[in-house]
């Protein structure tokens, strides 16, 4: 089984006064994180009962049509009040007033039970958890990152090393890059799903990836959030998949797509809401100076951008745009979403990771996967223009790992899912 690192952080604040909320999109390893809570607590012989609901599935959502018949449900079926309740409830969303409702029976009850939940849409999470302020503990479950794949096809346990230790980081690159090698060109070409990352047959894995598109389409979109042009949605997708790393400009893509701005907009929405795309904001100090505030766009997993493009080949795949998007997903486990921009003057000058670090400090990030790298004049010039600010400069390349006497890392992009930069 792989390892994921979240689990730690979520069984931290198992047994305590608050609603866990996992998010993620479908099929990326929620409900196995919650029955690996389940098999934690009964191997600690907690005394306490464990109820596992899927709110999508008819048997189970009946259950959960009211407070009083859960609390029923409860009562008959796990000893409730007399007996503290561990409830897990898959696919929350889909419950009637879903928040009002989980608020209701933590109100009630948060002495007796505790609430741990799964959503796979963000539109609906969001919408449904304004009840809940204060009362729950969200936690971003992401597709498997490319160093807990790295640890379940190699057999290791390696955590990450601080940016300042780099004799060891030279060690490492050293004793794993040609593992690390093989691996990323496969993990590039179809992405961090846990049954694509399990299954070994190449036709396989893109047969299993249209599979969850296939559902993703007919459940989320279709069914639950009722789209009814799904030909356009579907050219939306296919059009972002080809732009990553790129600015996302409305006015064209709804001329492209023949879809409205406002449904152009609409179906964005839901696609950075579903967890299939993420859209990034420019840093700027100097409106009058900077770039527009329009985002750039990346894809939440490779694979899924494979999918939409139809390319799997994974020497395609070291292509710069796809390099870059793997740099934005191993810098979302480090860094909160909303610290992480890119930075773009009206001359055309651009950084590709801005990044808001401690004491209002930044790290700036330049994509440059090439044999030979150097540092880029536009990193230069927001150093002269921002001084004092910058507090790492990193080139992420193709093999240079090199720390010059400028204080610039160059650092290989394969090995950056092993290194904390924050440190």
């Amino acid at each position: 089984m792989i390892k994921r690192e979240i689990l730690e952080k979520i069984l931290h604040w198992v047994g305590k006064e608050k609603i866990l909320i996992l998010k993620g999109a479908r099929q990326v390893g929620k409900t196995t994180l919650l029955k690996q809570i389940i098999a934690t607590l009964k191997e600690q012989n907690v005394e306490a009962s464990t109820v596992y609901l899927r709110a999508d599935d008819p048997k189970d959502s009946v259950y959960l049509q009211s407070t009083a018949v859960f609390e029923e449900y409860l009562k008959r079926n796990h000893g409730f009040p007399l007996r503290f309740s561990y409830v897990f409830i898959d696919e929350f969303q889909t419950i009637p007033q879903a928040g009002l409702f989980l608020k209701n029976i933590f109100d009630a009850h948060k002495e007796k039970l505790q609430l741990i939940v799964s959503g796979s849409s963000s539109l609906e999470i969001t919408k449904n958890t304004e009840f809940l302020t204060g009362r729950s503990i969200n936690f971003d479950i992401s597709r498997i990152s490319f160093r807990e794949y790295f640890n379940y096809e190699s057999g290791t346990d390696i955590r990450p090393i601080p940016l300042s230790d780099f004799d060891t980081l030279a060690l490492f690159r050293k004793t794993y890059s040609d593992s690390i090698t093989l691996h990323f060109k496969e993990y590039l070409a179809f992405g961090g799903y846990p049954e694509v990352i399990t299954t070994t047959e190449h036709k396989d894995k893109e047969a299993i990836l249209e599979s969850i598109i296939k559902t993703y389409i007919e459940k989320d979109i279709a069914g639950f959030l009722r789209i009814e042009n799904i030909t356009g949605f579907n050219k939306l997708a296919k059009i972002l998949s080809d732009q990553i790393g790129n600015l996302v400009n409305l006015s064209e893509i709804s001329t492209t797509t023949t879809l409205s701005r406002n449904t152009t907009e609409k179906y964005l929405d839901v696609l950075v809401g579903t967890y299939v795309f993420d859209l990034v904001t420019p840093f700027y100090r100097n409106i009058r100076s900077e770039l527009t505030k329009m985002p750039k766009v990346y894809a939440l997993d490779t694979g899924i951008r494979n999918y939409f493009t139809r390319s799997f080949d994974a020497d395609h795949c070291m292509d710069g745009h796809i390099i870059e998007n793997f740099v934005y997903l191993e810098l979302l486990h480090q860094f909160k979403k909303d610290y992480i921009h890119f930075y773009r003057t009206i001359g055309g000058a651009e950084i590709d990771f801005a990044i808001e670090s401690a004491g209002n400090s930044m790290i700036l990030g330049e994509v440059k996967y090439r044999p030979k790298a150097s540092v880029p004049v536009a990193i230069k010039n927001f150093v002269t223009r921002y001084p004092g600010m910058v507090s790492n400069k990193i080139v992420f390349t193709k093999d240079t790992l090199e720390r010059p006497f400028d204080g610039t890392i160059f650092l290989p992009v394969d090995i950056l899912p092993f290194v904390d930069i924050v440190s």
